[in-house]
C-alpha cells in the first residue's frame, strides 16, 4: 500500500527534479525558520538597497509587523504590489542611513532574476488555544522565502475530501496566519484526485477545482499536475498572473484551467496579429476571463488600449462594476465611459487603460468625427490607434455591418476577440445577406479555445438543468394554431393558472423544502403581459385573490413569500403609454414601501440597478432575509449576462427562444450555489411539444456532445432509482427489537452505507419534483404482514433521526478500520454528505458570515472604520438567529450573543478584525476557565485534564479515556483531601469514580458543545 508519506516524497522529487525548479530546503521546520529564511533572502535582493548595513532585529520586527495580514484576502492585496513588484518602504532604525524600498517579489522576473524557489515540508506550528494540538504541514511552496502555495496529501486509500477538511480545520485553528496568511492556492490530493482552491477564511468545497488540459482532459494524477501547474513558471505565473482579488467579497479568486488556457490563446493570438473567439459557456466565468485578457493584452507594447465592448446599458453597468471590483486592487484601471465624448477622450489621453464602452456609444463617437470639416490632431492620432477590442456576448453584440464601420474608422484594423457560451453556427446561422458574415467565426476569426456546458457540467463547474414543460391548463394539444394558441396563452384565465403554479412550484424548486429561498425569474412576451402578472401576483400576496391563497406549507417557512419586483430596460420604457407608466409608478411604490427605498420614474436605472443587486444578493446588506427579493417579472431583460449564484429557477410563459436565446436564459439559473441546489430548475408554460424540441436542439448544439450530463432525469426515471434504492434500504432493520447491522460482518457494513447513500442520492432528486404531491404512492413492497405501500412521506421524522444514526454509527465504525488495499473502498464515500436529510439552516459559521459583512473593514481611516451601516431589522434577524441556535446549542450561541453585543457597542473596536477569530478567542477563554474551574473542586492537574478533554471520547468508559490514569494520580486524591477533610469523596476509589463521572458530564454539557461544532 502507498503510504502518504511516500506521496510526498515522490511529490518533492518531482518539484525539485531539474536546476530550474524548486529546491528542496529540509532544514526548515519552523515558522521562526521561515522568517530567517526569508529575511535572508530579502537582504540578498536588497543589497543596494540597504547599502552594506544589514537589518537590525528591530527592522526585522518591523517589516514582519507591517506586511503580515490577519485574512488570506489582504495579505494577497498587499502581495499584488504595483507595476508586478511588491515592495516595503523602511524608514531605517539608524536615522543617517537612508530608508530602503525593499523589493519582495518581482514579477516582472519569473522564473529568473532574483526569484527564489524552495520546497518546505513537515513544517511545525505551534497550537494557538488549550484544546487545540500542534501541527505540522505537509508540503509548501515558497516564493522569495513567502508560502504562496501549500498542498495537503492523504494516501491513495483516504478521500482527497479528507485534505480539504483538514486544511479548513487549521484555518479554524488558526494556523494559516503569521507567514502562512501569504497562502493563495490550496492543493489537495490523494494521489489519483487532485484539487485546487483559492485560500479564504471559509473554504467551500465546491469550489475545488480540477486541472484540465487545453483539449478539457482531467489531470488527476498529484504528479502529473506537479508537472503541469507547480512546476517554475507555471506556478509563479498561477500566483502573479491568474489570482483575481474581488474587492466587494473580499474574496481571492483563482482562475479555472479553461479560463487560463483561453487567456493564453488569446495572448499567443495577439502576439501574431491575429483574432478569434473563445466559446466558454455561460456561467464558467466570462467575464473575469475578459477582464484578465482585457489588463493581459496591455503588456504588449504594440497594443495601445484595450476596449472591453458591451452592447446593452444594463449590461454596461453590470460590466463596469464587475471590472472595476476586479480592478480595485490591480495596477491597471478601468474607465467607465459616459458619452462618446468621454471615450473619445479616453481613447486618446495615451494612458495605459481598459476602457468599457458601448457598441452605440463608438458609433455616436465615429458619426460626430466624420461630420467635422477639419480633424483634430488627436483624432488624426485616435485613427492611428492600434486597439484590441475584447467582445462580450459577441454572437449578438456587433453585426457584420458594424464590425466592418469600426475596422473602416481605424487606419491600423484593430484586434477582435470575441467571448460568447452560444456562437453562431451554420445550424443556426444568420440570414443571408450579401457577403455579411453569417457565423461567429465568419466574423471574428477560428474559435481560439472551447468549454462547452457539457464540459462544464461535467466537472461541476455550473448545473445541470431540471427541465418542466408544463404547457398551459386550456389548451387542447394542437400546437400548430398558433394563433389560437396565442389567444389562450394571453388569456386571464391561462396567466392565473401560470402565477398559482409558479407560487405552488417555489416550494420545491425555490428550496423552501430545505428551508433555503432561492431567487427567481418570470419572462413574459410584453411589458404589458409583465404588468398584468405583477397585479395578480400582488392580488394574491395581499390575499384578494378569491380563488388562490398562497399554501400553509408554504407560509410556514416564508411568511412574506414572495417579495416580487418587476424590471424592464429604459430603453424598453422610453415609448411606452401613459397607462403602461402609470403601471410602472405603482410598482415602484410598492418596492419602495417593501424595502424602504425612494425611487422615482425619473431614477428608473437606479432602480433597475437596485433589483439587479438584491436579487443577486452578492452585497452584504441582501443578504439578509429582509432584504431578500424572491421573484422579478422580465421581458428580456437579466436573461442574458446576468450573474446570481442564488437564483435557482427560470418560469417561463412566452413561445419557445431561438437555441441561443434559450441557453443564454436557461444559464441564468445553473451557478454553483450550495449542496442544496442541485439543478437549474426550468418551467415553461407554453407550447409544452416544440419547446420540449427546441430545448433538445438547443442543448445537442451547445454542449458539443456532452448533453448527456445537461438535463436532470425525468420524473419517471428518478421515480424508479428511488423505488429501486427504497427497496434495498428496506432490507435493514432500524428499530431495536429487528436483526442489529451493528452485528453484522464489515463487507455487509459496507454494503449498507452503499446502499443508505444510494438511498439518500434518490431521496433528494425525487424531493425536487412536483409530481410528488399528486403521486405519494411511490411502490408496493411485499412484507410479511402482506403488501405495504411506500411513499416518500410514510417515514417519520423520528424514523428519519433513528436512520441517520444507525448510518453514522456504521460509517463511523468503518472509518476508523479502513481496508488497507484502496480499490476495496471503491464504492464507500466516507465524506459523503447526506443530502435528503433536514440539515440546520442557521449555524455558526452563517451567523459569523453575517457579522463580519458589518464589521468595519480597517482603522486606516475614518471612512474605512465606520463600517457598514447596521439596520434594526439586521439586528433583529441576527438575534434571531442566534436565538434559534440557542436551541441546539446554548453556550456557543451564548458566546456569539456576548460578541455580537461588544460589536455593536463599539463596531470601530473591531476594524479589521475577523469575527472567527475573535470568537474561537472568547472560546479558548471560556474552556479554560471550565476547565481551571473542574481542575480547582477536584485538585487535578490542569493540564492533564486538558489533555483528558482534547481526546475524550463519549462512546468509551471512564477509565477506558486517554490520560485518565495519569489524572487520578494518587497525590492528587491526597491534595483533595487536604483540601476537603469533611467530603464523602474520602476514599480513593469514590473520588476516582466521582472525577470520572462528572469529567464526562463537563464534556458532555459544557466541553464538547464548544469544541465538537460545525461551522
Amino acid at each position: 500500500m502507498t503510504l502518504e508519506s511516500q506521496l510526498e516524497d515522490n511529490l518533492i522529487a518531482q518539484l525539485t527534479q531539474d536546476v530550474h525548479q524548486w529546491k528542496f530546503r529540509d532544514d526548515l521546520r519552523t515558522v521562526d525558520q521561515l522568517w530567517d529564511n526569508f529575511f535572508r533572502i530579502l537582504e540578498s535582493n536588497n543589497k543596494d538597497q540597504l547599502n552594506d548595513h544589514p537589518l537590525t532585529p528591530n527592522e526585522k520586527m518591523t517589516v514582519r509587523t507591517a506586511i503580515v495580514k490577519p485574512t488570506f484576502y489582504r495579505a494577497t492585496e498587499f502581495m499584488v504590489g504595483a507595476n508586478r513588484q511588491v515592495r516595503y518602504h523602511l524608514r531605517r532604525e539608524d536615522s543617517s542611513i537612508p530608508d530602503a524600498d525593499l523589493l519582495i517579489l518581482d514579477n516582472t522576473n519569473i522564473a529568473g532574476g532574483n526569484s527564489v524557489y524552495e520546497v518546505v515540508h513537515q513544517v511545525q506550528l505551534q497550537k494557538k488555544t488549550a484544546l487545540n494540538q500542534d501541527r505540522r504541514f505537509d508540503v509548501s511552496l515558497l516564493i522569495n522565502g513567502l508560502p504562496v502555495i501549500h498542498i495537503e496529501l492523504k494516501a491513495p486509500n483516504v478521500p482527497y475530501k479528507k485534505a480539504f477538511n483538514q486544511i479548513q480545520k487549521y484555518i479554524d485553528e488558526g494556523q494559516f496566519t503569521d507567514i502562512y496568511s501569504f497562502v493563495e492556492m490550496f492543493v489537495v490530493t490523494n494521489g489519483t484526485q487532485t484539487r485546487y482552491i483559492s485560500a479564504g477564511q471559509n473554504l467551500n468545497a465546491k469550489f475545488l477545482t480540477a486541472w484540465v488540459d487545453k483539449n478539457n482532459k482531467r489531470v488527476d494524477n498529484y504528479l502529473s499536475f506537479a508537472e503541469e501547474v507547480l512546476s517554475i513558471p507555471a506556478a509563479h505565473h498561477m500566483i502573479a498572473d491568474y489570482v483575481v482579488l474581488d474587492s466587494e467579497s473580499k474574496s481571492v479568486i483563482l482562475l479555472r484551467p479553461y479560463q487560463i488556457h483561453a487567456i493564453q490563446a488569446i495572448f499567443k493570438a495577439s502576439r501574431e496579429s491575429k483574432s478569434g473567439y473563445i466559446w466558454h459557456t455561460t456561467g464558467s466565468g466570462k467575464t473575469l476571463t475578459s477582464y484578465k485578457v482585457a489588463r493581459n493584452l496591455l503588456q504588449i507594447p504594440s497594443i495601445d488600449k484595450s476596449i472591453f465592448l458591451i452592447d446593452r446599458k444594463d449590461l454596461d453597468t453590470q460590466t463596469t462594476t464587475a471590472f472595476k471590483i476586479y480592478a480595485n486592487n490591480d495596477t491597471i484601471s478601468v474607465n467607465e465611459t459616459n458619452n462618446s465624448y468621454d471615450l473619445a477622450d479616453q481613447l486618446t489621453d495615451g494612458d495605459r487603460t481598459v476602457v468599457v464602452t458601448t457598441r452605440q456609444k463608438m458609433q455616436n463617437m465615429f458619426k460626430r468625427i466624420d461630420e467635422l470639416d477639419q480633424l483634430p490632431k488627436r483624432y488624426e492620432n485616435l485613427k492611428n490607434m492600434r486597439l484590441a477590442f475584447i467582445v462580450d456576448e459577441c454572437h449578438r453584440t456587433i453585426t457584420p455591418s458594424q464590425k466592418r464601420e469600426i475596422d473602416k474608422f481605424f487606419s491600423r484594423k484593430p484586434l477582435w476577440y470575441g467571448f460568447t457560451g452560444t456562437p453562431i453556427f451554420n445550424e443556426n446561422a444568420r440570414a443571408k445577406n450579401g457577403q455579411d458574415a453569417r457565423t461567429t467565426e465568419e466574423l471574428y476569426g477560428p474559435v481560439l479555445h472551447k468549454y462547452t456546458i457539457g464540459d462544464a457540467i461535467r466537472d461541476k463547474m455550473v448545473l445541470g438543468f431540471s427541465i418542466d414543460n408544463q404547457g398551459g391548463s386550456n389548451e387542447d394539444g394542437n400546437e400548430e394554431d398558433t394563433k389560437k394558441m396565442d389567444q389562450i396563452y394571453r388569456s386571464k384565465a391561462h396567466m392565473h393558472s401560470v402565477a398559482t403554479a409558479v407560487i405552488k412550484a417555489a416550494y420545491r424548486k425555490q428550496g423552501l423544502i430545505s428551508g433555503k429561498k432561492y431567487s427567481a425569474i418570470l419572462t413574459t412576451s410584453s411589458i404589458e403581459q409583465a404588468q398584468k402578472y405583477y397585479r395578480i401576483f400582488k392580488k394574491i400576496i395581499d390575499g384578494e385573490d378569491e380563488e388562490f391563497k398562497i399554501p400553509e406549507r408554504i407560509k410556514k417557512v416564508a411568511p412574506d413569500f414572495p417579495k416580487i419586483a418587476i424590471t424592464y430596460s429604459v430603453s424598453e420604457n422610453e415609448d411606452d403609454s401613459e397607462s403602461v407608466q402609470d403601471e410602472m409608478k405603482q410598482s415602484l411604490a410598492d418596492y419602495n414601501a417593501v424595502y424602504g427605498t425612494n425611487f422615482s420614474m425619473a431614477e428608473l436605472d437606479q432602480y433597475n440597478q437596485n433589483v439587479n443587486a438584491r436579487l443577486a444578493r452578492k452585497k452584504a446588506q441582501y443578504q439578509a432575509d429582509n432584504q431578500r427579493l424572491d421573484l422579478v417579472i422580465v421581458v428580456n431583460r437579466l436573461l442574458t449576462g446576468f450573474d446570481s449564484p442564488s437564483l435557482s429557477t427560470l418560469y417561463i410563459d412566452r413561445p419557445p427562444m431561438s437555441p441561443q436565446d434559450i441557453i443564454q436564459a436557461f444559464s441564468r439559473t445553473n451557478r454553483i450555489f450550495d449542496k442544496d441546489k442541485t439543478w437549474g430548475q426550468i418551467v415553461t408554460y407554453q407550447y409544452p411539444k416544440t419547446f420540449s424540441e427546441k430545448i433538445d436542439d438547443a442543448i445537442v448544439l451547445y454542449s458539443n456532445g456532452g448533453e448527456k450530463y445537461a438535463v436532470a432525469p425525468s420524473w419517471e426515471e428518478s421515480k424508479q432509482s428511488y423505488i429501486s434504492a427504497r427497496s434495498k434500504i428496506e432490507m435493514y432493520s432500524f428499530d431495536a427489537d429487528g436483526p442489529s447491522i451493528y452485528d453484522a460482518s464489515k463487507e455487509e457494513k459496507k454494503k449498507f452505507v452503499k446502499a443508505f447513500q444510494e438511498f439518500d442520492k434518490a431521496l433528494a432528486a425525487i424531493k425536487t419534483y412536483d409530481e410528488l404531491d399528486t403521486e405519494e404512492g411511490l411502490m408496493q413492497l411485499d412484507t410479511e404482514e402482506g403488501l405495504m405501500q411506500l411513499g416518500v412521506s410514510d417515514i417519520t421524522p423520528d424514523d428519519w433521526e433513528a436512520m441517520r444514526g444507525v448510518y453514522e454509527d456504521i460509517l463511523d465504525d468503518l472509518r476508523k478500520d479502513p481496508d488497507e488495499d484502496p480499490d476495496h473502498n471503491d464504492d464507500i464515500d466516507d465524506e459523503y454528505e447526506l443530502e435528503s436529510f433536514g440539515q440546520k439552516e442557521i449555524d455558526e459559521r452563517y451567523i459569523m458570515n453575517l457579522i463580519q459583512a458589518f464589521l468595519p473593514e480597517s482603522s486606516d481611516n475614518q471612512e474605512k472604520a465606520s463600517g457598514n451601516e447596521i439596520s434594526p431589522e439586521t439586528v433583529k434577524e441576527i438575534n434571531g438567529y442566534i436565538d434559534e441556535l440557542a436551541k441546539t446549542n446554548e453556550l456557543l450561541a451564548e458566546i456569539m450573543r456576548k460578541l455580537w453585543q461588544q460589536i455593536l457597542q463599539d463596531p470601530a473596536k473591531y476594524a479589521g478584525k475577523q469575527v472567527d477569530e475573535l470568537l474561537e478567542s472568547l472560546i479558548d477563554q471560556e474552556l479554560q476557565s471550565i476547565m481551571r474551574e473542574f481542575a480547582d473542586k477536584y485538585k487535578v492537574d490542569y493540564d492533564q485534564f486538558r489533555y483528558v478533554m482534547a481526546n475524550y471520547d463519549p462512546k468509551l468508559k471512564g477509565n477506558k479515556q486517554k490520560g485518565m490514569n495519569d489524572l487520578l494520580h494518587k497525590e492528587r486524591f491526597v491534595d483533595y483531601l487536604n483540601d476537603n477533610p469533611d467530603s464523602d469523596l474520602n476514599k480513593p476509589y469514590r473520588w476516582k469514580s466521582e472525577v470520572r463521572e462528572q469529567a464526562k458530564q463537563y464534556y458532555v454539557d459544557k466541553i464538547g458543545p464548544l469544541i465538537n461544532r460545525e461551522a
